[in-house]
């Protein structure tokens, strides 16, 4: 996911798994190395920047895979694949509106420790059990 909030950009990639996870495009020349992101502890790994104005192709290299985002401004077919598109205009959205939207986005995403499980009469939370839900 990549929001842009004038010409700051942030990208946010999930992948809870990586031992480190690398942001590679054409505003580096494409040199792996150069911009390692950062994990959180929640298995999102960040990274932001300041660009000008323009369009940009990018991927996240991950332990030695390439990773296209297609939660960004777009894909576009390149000669080694697929590569991801973010966008810095300038009517880029301002922080506030920007900052609206990531917390929709962010509210739309249940943590892992949410996962399967169903209020009960208490309102208390309480593991979902597929052979009950069956009957």
């Amino acid at each position: 996911m990549v929001t842009v909030h004038g010409n700051y950009v942030q990208f946010r990639f999930f992948r809870p798994w990586a031992r480190r996870v690398e942001l590679v495009g054409d505003f580096n020349g494409w040199r792996q190395g150069e911009l390692q992101m950062v994990s959180n502890g929640d298995g999102y790994w960040l990274a932001a920047m300041q660009l000008p104005q323009g369009s940009y192709k990018f991927r996240y290299w991950v332990d030695g895979q390439w990773f296209t985002d297609y939660a960004a401004f777009g894909i576009e077919y390149g000669p080694l694949g697929v590569d991801s598109i973010v966008r810095v205009t300038e009517d880029s959205p301002d922080v506030a509106s920007q900052r609206k939207r990531a917390e929709a986005m962010d509210a739309l995403l249940l943590p892992p420790t949410k996962v399967g499980l169903q209020a009960d009469k208490a309102s208390s939370a309480a593991p979902v059990n597929p052979e009950e839900q069956a009957a």
